[in-house]
């Protein structure tokens, strides 16, 4: 159904209010019929085997930084994984914590859509996920119904019980094999459940070995069926750390490496960037507030810097394992192989402890790897993407239909893509977050940690722009300040600050279409910026945007601010203002 009248009759500033409901449905492709995209353009046909769909294999840790250099301590990820593939070096989570970015990650949806917003019950964790059923549309779902064989072991979300610990619908038909609290993250003691059975507890085995040897066996069971496409999820918890949980609270301490591994990496400390520890501090909330750490402290910080590294070589080990697994059976060749995690992580950044859970570098750009059929071997990407654009990239490699409910596109994964100017899928995302902040293996806990962020990545600039709770704001331009140093909100022209309220305003709400495009959504063929100026170009970049005949229109624009801090998702809670109005 074409429903073009919407955007026709509405100025371009009154189109920032509409529901965005309305705008996805007029924003939609006119060539989409019952809601599915034509299989995405941006990636050439995948050369399968034949007329058989390609297998799909991931790795998902949990917990692992990108930007402090845990990769280059992984040489079998990079000997099998990085070397015969593509990393993609700007990709990110959208919001850095366990439960939301894994929703992102299979439902292709920005947490503010699935609103699976917090680890634990009512806004976050398998209950939520179930209650909400978003299990119905999905991309486990869609590749069960093309044909596909769905297998699972590891860690899901948190949440997976004695008492609920089914399989979601996609993972229901094949082989699903959950970790089951409260031992998902005891390094030594897993307790597993296979298919909605009993309870199995491996005392005193390594849980990264165990997941390792079910792999295996699970791969085997796959090559029986030589015809039959399969995507099998791994997804030990390394590197996060040990969780217990009991009627006096939750305790998390260092992740606990396997005991083969426990004598490496002596001496070897968390990276001294500029933003570790800084002397000066100019950041907003309650990271402002922070001192500088203790000696003991960062002390702390490399040891469990070096614990960290530790428990991934079991992870390292595990991938060698599966791929020669994959080769042995006759897998390998029609196989795309993801090594990737949930969120990042910091130690020491602008004077945190650990953890995750801000719109930081640490927390947000992950790590991305993938190999498989016509994937360039040995290179790296500035592509940018998302756990968002995942089931988009995965339907598109599957020569399969993409739903236009999705909230990103494909990744250009293929070794014929350019990156960046106007042929680039994806320059700006939202990175948000509602939930308390706390810094782990401490009791420190911090209420005002709900904000909303723009990023924008192009030819020749990286910018972080954010809005706290607290009406606190911050912008930093990553290509002078690529640790996030110095905050330059108040230094930064307000014409320029007017394009990134109005792309923040956009992406704040957005759905499918408006968050695939959301210059569009400013700049709609019948706005007032293009009335105003005679004919101008399509703007479809900040590039674009910054033309000087659209500073008044950008003026007018209402901007974004949250009424209170909140540690949920409510709309009601995110407003707009008027331009001239004073928050």
């Amino acid at each position: 159904m074409k429903t073009t009248t919407i955007l026709a009759a509405v100025p371009a500033a009154s189109l920032l209010l509409l529901s965005f409901s309305q705008i996805a449905t007029a924003q939609s492709n006119p060539e989409a019929e019952a809601g599915v995209l034509p299989v995405d353009n941006h990636s050439h046909r995948p050369p399968h085997h034949g007329d058989q769909k390609p297998n799909f294999l991931v790795f998902l840790t949990d917990d692992q930084d990108r930007r402090i250099n845990s990769l280059d301590y992984q040489p079998l990820v990079q000997k099998y994984i990085r070397n015969q593939g593509t990393e993609f070096t700007n990709y990110f989570t959208t919001t850095a914590m366990c439960c939301p970015s894994r929703v992102s990650l299979w439902s292709g949806q920005f947490a503010h859509n699935h609103n699976v917003t917090d680890e634990s019950p009512p806004h976050g964790s398998y209950t939520k996920f179930v209650s909400q059923k978003l299990d119905q549309n999905w991309l486990p779902t869609w590749l069960q119904e093309a044909g596909y064989s769905n297998n699972y072991i590891g860690k899901f979300i948190n949440g997976v019980s004695p008492t609920l610990k089914q399989a979601p619908k996609g993972f229901d038909t094949a082989h699903w094999e959950p970790l089951v609290a409260p031992n998902i993250y005891t390094f030594y003691e897993p307790v597993f459940s296979i298919n909605n059975g009993p309870l199995t507890n491996y005392k005193g085995l390594y849980q990264t070995d165990i997941i390792s040897d079910k792999s295996v066996e699970i791969l085997d069971t796959l090559a029986k069926n030589k015809t039959q496409p399969f995507l099998f999820v791994i997804s030990p918890t390394a590197p996060h750390d040990e969780v217990w949980s009991n009627e006096n609270g939750t305790t998390f301490t260092p992740p606990v490496p396997a005991k083969r591994h426990e004598h490496l990496f002596k001496g070897v400390k968390v990276p001294r960037h500029p933003n570790f520890n800084p002397k000066n501090n100019d950041k907003p909330s309650w990271v402002g507030t922070l001192p500088r750490l203790t000696d003991d402290q960062v002390s702390a910080l490399d040891a469990k810097y070096r614990a960290r590294l530790q428990s991934l070589q079991a992870t390292d080990e595990l991938v060698e394992r599966i791929i020669k697994r994959l080769e042995h059976n006759g897998q390998l060749d029609n196989t795309y192989i993801v090594y990737t995690t949930d969120n990042g992580y910091h130690l020491g950044t602008h004077r945190m402890y650990a953890g995750k859970q801000t719109a930081y570098e640490e927390d947000t750009n992950i790590p991305f790897i993938i190999r498989g059929p016509g994937i360039a071997k040995n290179k790296k990407s500035n592509a940018v993407a998302t756990h968002t654009h995942f089931p988009a990239t995965v339907l598109s490699l599957a020569n399969l239909p993409i739903p236009d409910s999705l909230d990103a596109h494909s990744i250009p994964v293929l070794e014929n893509k350019s990156v960046y100017g106007k042929d680039q899928p994806t320059e700006a995302f939202s990175v948000e977050f509602w939930s308390q902040a706390f810094m782990e293996n401490t009791t420190a806990r911090f209420d005002a940690n709900t904000y909303k962020s723009v990023r924008l990545i192009g030819q020749g600039y990286n910018l972080l722009y954010t809005v706290w709770c607290t009406g606190e704001k911050e912008y930093y331009d990553l290509v002078e300040d690529p640790f996030q140093v110095k905050n330059i909100y108040k230094s930064t022209k307000v014409t320029f600050i007017n394009r990134l309220d109005a792309l923040l305003n956009v992406l704040r709400t957005c759905k499918g279409p408006t968050c695939r495009d959301p210059w569009a959504v400013i700049h709609s063929s019948s706005s007032s910026s293009n009335k105003d100026h005679g004919k101008v170009k399509t703007v479809r970049s900040l590039t674009d945007a910054l033309n000087k005949k659209f500073d008044k229109f950008y003026a007018e624009l209402p901007k974004f601010y949250f009424k209170e801090c909140l540690h949920y998702y409510n709309p009601s809670n995110e407003e707009t203002a008027p331009r001239h109005t004073e928050l």
